[in-house]
């Protein structure tokens, strides 16, 4: 295969590849309370030590879910799927928890672009998908 045959595979990769980077960066900020926009979703709100911990191990969680669909070389359904499903979901967990803290539009940028992230992942997961077959 040429590396065009092979893009939408290497764009889907490299999308979960800058997922990972992305949580495990929220993860160190959230350990180390150092409070950074778009790693602290409300970054200028004030937290408790104990949900920036809580946030800092989940987040780490996130990592290694996208490290798991990033090694598999084969885009099997049953891994990348409830992946692509689980980032779904917390994505609308953001949208949602957004909605409900008035007067932050930073934060709805914020799970905009994370948004966009995820939506470019799904159509370069299909887009690979469809090359596999």
């Amino acid at each position: 295969m040429s590396m065009n045959a092979n893009k939408p595979i290497f764009i889907y990769r490299a999308l979960l590849l800058l997922c990972v980077v992305y949580f495990v960066a929220v993860a160190l900020a959230h350990q180390l309370g150092i409070k950074v926009p778009v790693l602290f979703v409300f970054y200028n709100v004030a937290s408790e030590r104990y949900q920036d911990l809580i946030i800092s191990f989940l987040a780490f969680g996130w990592a290694m879910l996208f490290v798991i669909g990033f090694l598999d070389a084969e885009l099997k359904r049953t891994i990348q799927i409830p992946l692509l499903a689980s980032a779904v979901i917390a994505i609308a967990g953001l949208f949602r928890a957004g909605m409900e803290v008035q007067g932050h539009n930073e934060i709805i940028c914020e799970i905009a672009g994370l948004a966009i992230l995820l939506v470019a992942l799904v159509v370069a997961y299909g887009l690979a998908a469809k090359q596999r077959r």
